[in-house]
C-alpha cells in the first residue's frame, strides 16, 4: 500500500538499507545524493517516531509496564541478527528484481512491473 501510494513521490524508499542497495546497485536509479538524503531522513524518521512511541506508552493506561526490546525466549541476539540481516537481504535483492529493472529493447513489455510491490509486500509478509 505505501509503495503505491508513495512510490511516486520518493520512488517507495522507505528502508535505508534497501536505498543503500538502489544507489550502489549502479542502475542510475536513485543518484548518491538523494540516497543520502532518503537514508538521513529515514533514520531521523525512525527516531522521531521511537520518542512518539515513548510518549504515547508514557500517557497511556501501561505506563509503569516496561517492554523491553529483546529477542524472543529461546533466541538469542545472534539468532536475531542473522534474521534480520536475512529478511533485509531478501527485501533489498527483491527491490532491486523488480522495481529497478527496465525490458530490454525492443520488449513487448511495459516499462514499469506493476507487480513490484506485491513481491516487496509479502517480503515484508515473510519477514
Amino acid at each position: 500500500c505505501m509503495i503505491y501510494s508513495l512510490g511516486g513521490v520518493s520512488g517507495g524508499h522507505f528502508n535505508p538499507a534497501v536505498t543503500l542497495a538502489v544507489v550502489t546497485s549502479g542502475r542510475g536509479k536513485c543518484p548518491a545524493s538523494d540516497g543520502v538524503a532518503y537514508a538521513a531522513t529515514q533514520v531521523l524518521a525512525g527516531i522521531a517516531a521511537g520518542f512518539m512511541t515513548k510518549l504515547f506508552h508514557d500517557a497511556g493506561p501501561n505506563s509503569g509496564t516496561e517492554y523491553p526490546l529483546k529477542p524472543g525466549a529461546g533466541y538469542d541476539q545472534l539468532d536475531a541478527g542473522l534474521a534480520e540481516f536475512f529478511f533485509t537481504f531478501v527485501l533489498a535483492y527483491i527491490v532491486l528484481a523488480v522495481a529497478t529493472t527496465t525490458p530490454a529493447p525492443g520488449s513487448l513489455k511495459t516499462k514499469q512491473n506493476f507487480q513490484f510491490a506485491l513481491s516487496i509486500g509479502s517480503c515484508g509478509d515473510a519477514g
